[in-house]
């Protein structure tokens, strides 16, 4: 046995998967999926008593006990170890409670024989007993590795009562369901086959060793399966990212070409422009030159006319006529001799850029309509949002035709009992080949689509598409189990921040990642000291930049700034307005507060950043397990985890409406976790038994559904939280199979 991996995973081994606490009388079904007692018996009471009970966890179907009282199905012993391994593990930080007189205690000690806790006064009177003195005890504080070994396999005892002190030490093959003690033997089974139950453990684990042989070689073979798609996966991963490279570096060239020519053209228009300038500012120099001589003239004339005598004017006549005819023989300069430079494009290569591109993936082998193709997801899936769009393209990379407005473009869209509806069209005003075929959906389902070129079908035509409002598909995976950075052990709360870093809390720490799966940093550990956590599960990112998590555990809310440093805490264990007991989920209202589900208390909480507590709704009177809520607008949407609903109040304690229930189908939940709002106006609910991811407008109308149970990608196991990227893609904690998967709506 691993006992450091044992003690790792003690608590998440110990814990219920119910109620979320430490297994208390546990029992196990037959599906071996083991819960508390009291769990069971609400469990079967909620579903209506029936003959079957439906294990919680898997679905699976277990027989009610022929007496009809649940306390009668099997104890499960190994896990009442592991609850009394967990209490001496825990032992610092919690009391133990004495086997004998009840009370806690910080100081008890064990008793192997016994398999009972003692405290200190309870233990004089232990030691003091004849019978007990070649007992084994050990002081909790003193527990080694090999001493918690012995307390998981310690002895198993008799169930019935009056023989609670009586080993389990017998096996009754004509009462194949029994393991029973000497006592039994004598009192219930006389004249039974009675063996040793360890020669019958021994008979039994052969006869599982061959059982095992068939399923073993059938996951050797789906392991084998998976490697090969693995690395189909890499190697269409490598293709494309070489692909991309490809175009990268053309594309590159291209642009390095274009900005060559660029420059080429912009040096000689600034060179012929500097040649044309200097040539007018010479002739302008020129023109300046025999406007002074003008002005000159003109100045000498009006001085003859008006200063002179008579005499002088006579005198003068003659020269001044000579200069003014001089002058006056000067030319205008003549506008159509001007320098004029224009840009002549290459309009055949723009031509060729719009018609063609710069490239294709894939084209058509000739250019009529009947080889033209509408393109969707694979040719039978429509991409649709808030518009459905189909791409019909014509012609091949040498021979590429585009159609023009004139031609007669026919679309039609029926369901398989051939209602149709109307679809109108756009033609790309650059008539690059394309149509895109855009209709506004009120529908989804499986339909057929018809489109004719001037009468004709396009090739394939008509095609059968399946339109989905919110079509959702898998583009990254990360993580894997364990403990080092990277990894996750049943991964829960997501957080992403401005930047795009997606945080998340697992391992007893907040890890941060970038958006392509790449670790970035971790902060925190086990424990209770500040900045320490126990089973963090709700985070969420301010404006700022600051960090809140709510610290199951330890029942509060630790903050930290971005880079992980601690900064404060509100809360603590109790049931005041200030106070939570075992907090979950955290989301941010539209003032920047803090809303907390205080799922122990029963209460939706408001806190102001600095942790002060605001207000409150909720109560057991109308939630019964929150385990998480977001605001929009005015309204608050809350995962009511027992109630199988979601829940639309206000702050004011007024519940406007509720939807969903117990179920599996379209818009019920097998215990809905955390919320999260998208730009649309989309409610994506963490459907957590059910493995999937329910989608809803805000006033709870079902749109569609995303994964299923697997490990596969794109598929879940107990996905319990979603949050967004800015482009709009999904990331989701796939708490069962310790990764986090992102989705792209297209």
């Amino acid at each position: 046995m691993d006992i450091p991996k044992l003690l790792f995973n003690l608590r998440e081994e110990a814990s219920c998967p119910v109620c979320q606490d430490i297994l208390k009388d546990p029992r196990y079904l037959s599906c071996l999926h083991s819960f508390c007692l009291h769990c069971l018996i609400n469990w079967h009471r909620a579903s209506g008593g029936q003959v079957d009970l439906s294990c919680p966890k898997c679905q699976g179907r277990s027989r009610v006990p022929a007496t009809g009282d649940l306390k009668d199905l099997p104890t499960s012993f190994f896990l009442s170890g592991f609850i009394d391994a967990l209490a001496i593990k825990e032992s610092d930080k919690t009391q133990v409670t004495c086997g004998n007189c009840d009370r806690k205690s910080s100081k008890t000690s064990y008793c192997f024989e016994c398999c009972k806790f003692y405290c200190d006064e309870c233990l004089i009177g232990h030691n003091i007993m004849r019978g007990y003195k070649d007992h084994r005890v050990l002081a909790v504080k003193e527990f080694k590795e090999k001493d918690y070994e012995v307390v998981v396999k310690r002895p198993v005892f008799c169930p019935r009562k009056g023989h609670e002190k009586e080993e389990l030490k017998f096996f009754c093959k004509i009462c194949p369901e029994y393991s029973i003690c000497q006592t039994c033997v004598i009192l219930h089974h006389a004249g039974h086959n009675v063996t040793l139950i360890q020669e019958e453990a021994e008979a039994q684990k052969i006869e599982l060793a061959d059982l095992i042989q068939t399923p073993k070689k059938t996951l050797k073979a789906k392991m084998k399966m998976v490697t090969q798609i693995d690395k189909d996966y890499a190697q269409l991963v490598q293709r494309s990212e070489g692909m991309l490279r490809d175009v990268d570096v053309f594309v590159d060239n291209l642009m390095k070409r274009l900005q060559e020519e660029r420059q080429n053209i912009r040096a000689s228009v600034e060179n012929e422009t500097k040649k044309s300038l200097e040539s007018l500012t010479t002739k302008k120099a020129a023109i300046q030159q025999e406007m002074k001589e003008i002005e000159s003239a003109l100045e000498k004339a009006e001085k003859l006319l008006i200063q002179s005598t008579d005499a002088e004017v006579v005198q003068l006549k003659k020269p001044l006529q000579t200069i003014l005819e001089r002058v006056g023989q000067l030319e205008p300069v003549d506008p159509e001799s001007l320098f004029e430079l224009v840009f002549m494009e290459n309009k055949k290569i723009l031509k060729t850029i719009n018609h063609r591109g710069i490239g294709l993936l894939k084209f058509c082998s000739a250019t009529d309509a009947s080889e033209s193709v509408a393109e969707g997801k694979g040719l039978c899936e429509g991409t649709v949002g808030r518009e459905a769009q189909f791409i019909l393209t014509t012609g091949n990379a040498s021979t590429r035709q585009c159609y023009n407005k004139n031609d007669n473009v026919t679309v039609d869209l029926r369901d398989e009992q051939g209602q149709g509806c109307l679809i109108t069209f756009l033609v790309n005003d650059n008539k690059d080949g394309t149509y895109k075929i855009s209709y506004f959906p009120s529908f989804e389902g499986k339909f057929n689509l018809s489109v004719k070129v001037n009468g004709q079908h396009i090739r394939g035509s008509p095609f059968s598409v399946f339109i989905n409002f919110f079509n959702v598909k898998p583009v990254l995976s990360f993580g894997k189990q364990g403990s080092n950075d990277g990894m996750f052990i049943c991964p829960r709360g997501l957080a992403i921040n401005s930047r795009d870093e997606i945080a998340v809390t697992s391992n007893h720490k907040v890890q941060i990642f970038d958006c392509k799966g790449n670790f970035l940093r971790s902060f925190g550990r086990q424990g209770s000291d500040k900045g320490q956590f126990q089973y963090p599960k709700g985070i969420v990112f301010t404006k700022d930049g600051n960090i809140y998590i709510a610290d199951c555990g330890n029942h509060r809310i630790q903050t930290f700034n971005e880079e992980g440093r601690y900064v404060s805490m509100f809360g603590g264990k109790g049931s005041l307005d200030s106070q939570l007991k075992n907090p979950w989920g955290l989301s941010l209202d539209s003032s920047g507060n803090i809303i907390v589900s205080d799922r122990g208390n029963k209460f939706i909480k408001l806190f102001s950043p600095d942790g002060k507590y605001l207000t409150k709704v909720g109560g057991p009177s109308s939630l019964s397990d929150p385990v998480h809520c977001v605001q929009s607008d005015d309204y608050l949407i809350v995962s009511d985890f027992g109630d199988y609903r979601i829940k639309v109040c206000t702050w004011e304690g007024d519940y406007h409406y509720q939807f969903g229930t117990r179920g599996t189908g379209n818009g019920h939940f097998n215990l809905p976790c955390f919320l999260s709002v998208t730009k649309s106006g989309h409610v994506l609910v963490c459907d957590r038994y059910n493995h999937r991811v329910q989608v809803f407008e805000l006033n709870g109308k079902f749109v569609t559904k995303f994964g299923k149970e697997g490990s596969n990608f794109g598929e879940f196991k107990y996905p319990v939280s979603a949050a967004l990227l800015s482009n709009g893609q999904i990331v989701v904690s796939d708490n069962g199979n310790h990764r986090i998967q992102i989705f792209d709506k297209p």
